[in-house]
C-alpha cells in the first residue's frame, strides 16, 4: 500500500499577517520585530494565496488549509474585516474557493487565533483563545466552534474538520472532542470529522480514532513532520542553496534523508506542518520555494510510492482501520 502524504497550512487569513498580532500581544507593542530585529510585515498581499495554489497544484499536494473565520478580531469575513476593503476580502475568499479548496480541506482556526470573542457582544476579551479555553466545557466550546463552522459556511468554504489556535483544548480535551462533534453535527450536519491540535517526533503513527458513535466518528489528526520552514521568517537568505538547506530538513533529493523520509520508510503517514507565515517568509517567499522543492522532491523521489491525500481522506482512511 502506498503511503499517504499530507500538508497542514496553519493561519491564512484575507489580508493580514496574523503572527504580526501575535507578536504583538507578547511583545507588548504594535510594532512587534522578528527575533532578527527586522520588524513583522502586517499585511499580506491577496496575491500570495494564488502563488501558493500554484505550488500546491504544481506536485498535486493536498491537505488542510485553514481559514480564519474573524481573524484577530477584526470582523467575520462574512461581512469584512475593519481596514481593509470587503472586495480585497472576498477576492481572497474566491482564490482559496476556486484555487485551493479543490486540493485542500478547508477548517477553521476557531474564530480569532487572537483574542477570544464574546459571542453575545461582539467584543474581545482580554484572554486570548488559548487561554479561555482552558477553563471551558463541552457547553460553552460548542456555541463558539459553531460560530466559526458557521462564518465558513455562509462563505461557501464548509470545513469537513476543525484546527486549534495554538494548543486550544488541549487542556480540557475530552470536553472539546464532544463541542468538536455536536458543532459540527449542528452546522454542517456531519457525523465524521476529524481535527488538528497535537504534533509529535515519534516514528510510530499518533494520529487515531478517538469518538466512535454507529458509522460516525472523530479522528485525531496529529502532524510528525514539524514546521522547517519557520525559520525562513528570520532570515534574510533568498540563495538557492539556502532554499535546499531548508528542504533537506524535510526530505534529501534522494528521498533517503529527513524527517519526510524517516516517517515514510518506517511505513507511516507523513503528516507535514506549515503556516501562512512560514511560507510567505515575511514577504521573501524563502518558504513557499522550500515547500516548492519538497514537492518536487517527493515526486522525484518516491513517484508511486506515495500519495497525497487530504486530512479528511486520511481521517477516513484511519477510522476505516487501514492505519494503526
Amino acid at each position: 500500500m502506498s503511503v499517504p502524504v499530507t500538508l497542514i497550512i496553519d493561519d491564512p487569513a484575507p489580508c493580514i499577517n496574523v503572527f504580526w498580532w501575535h507578536a504583538g500581544e507578547r511583545q507588548k507593542t504594535d510594532q512587534p520585530k522578528l527575533q532578527s530585529g527586522e520588524a513583522i510585515v502586517r499585511e499580506v498581499p491577496i496575491e500570495f494565496a494564488s502563488e501558493v495554489a500554484r505550488v500546491l497544484h504544481q506536485w498535486d499536494i493536498k491537505g488542510k488549509f485553514s481559514v480564519l473565520p474573524y481573524p484577530a478580531g477584526l470582523g467575520s469575513i462574512a461581512e469584512g474585516l475593519k481596514g481593509f476593503p470587503k472586495s480585497d476580502v472576498d477576492r481572497w475568499l474566491g482564490i482559496v474557493r476556486r484555487e485551493i479548496v479543490p486540493r485542500m480541506d478547508i477548517t477553521p482556526e476557531i474564530l480569532t487565533h487572537a483574542k477570544t470573542l464574546d459571542l453575545a457582544t461582539h467584543t474581545l476579551l482580554e484572554e486570548n483563545e488559548r487561554e479561555w479555553s482552558t477553563h471551558q466545557t463541552a457547553e460553552t466550546l460548542t456555541p463558539y466552534i459553531a460560530y466559526a463552522l458557521k462564518i465558513l459556511k455562509t462563505v461557501r468554504l464548509p470545513a469537513n474538520g476543525v484546527t486549534s489556535p495554538w494548543d486550544f483544548g488541549k487542556k480540557v480535551e475530552p470536553e472539546y472532542q464532544r463541542a468538536i462533534i455536536a458543532a459540527q453535527r449542528q452546522v454542517n450536519n456531519r457525523t465524521r470529522s476529524w481535527y488538528f491540535l497535537h504534533s509529535s517526533q515519534e516514528r510510530t503513527f499518533q494520529s487515531k480514532v478517538v469518538h466512535r458513535d454507529g458509522d460516525g466518528w472523530l479522528v485525531r489528526i496529529v502532524a510528525q513532520c514539524s514546521d522547517v520552514f519557520w525559520q525562513t521568517m528570520e532570515s534574510q537568505d533568498t540563495s538557492d542553496a539556502y532554499v535546499r538547506s531548508i528542504a533537506d530538513k524535510v526530505l534529501t533529493e534522494d528521498g533517503q534523508r529527513g524527517r519526510a523520509a524517516e516517517l515514510f520508510h518506517a511505513g507511516v503517514p507523513v503528516v507535514m506542518l506549515t503556516h501562512w507565515q512560514s511560507l510567505f517568509s515575511n514577504g521573501r517567499k524563502t518558504g513557499l520555494r522550500a515547500l516548492d522543492e519538497v514537492g518536487h522532491r517527493i515526486r522525484g523521489a518516491w513517484d508511486k510510492q506515495a500519495r497525497w491525500v487530504t486530512c479528511y481522506e486520511l481521517a477516513s482512511e484511519i477510522a476505516a482501520g487501514k492505519w494503526k
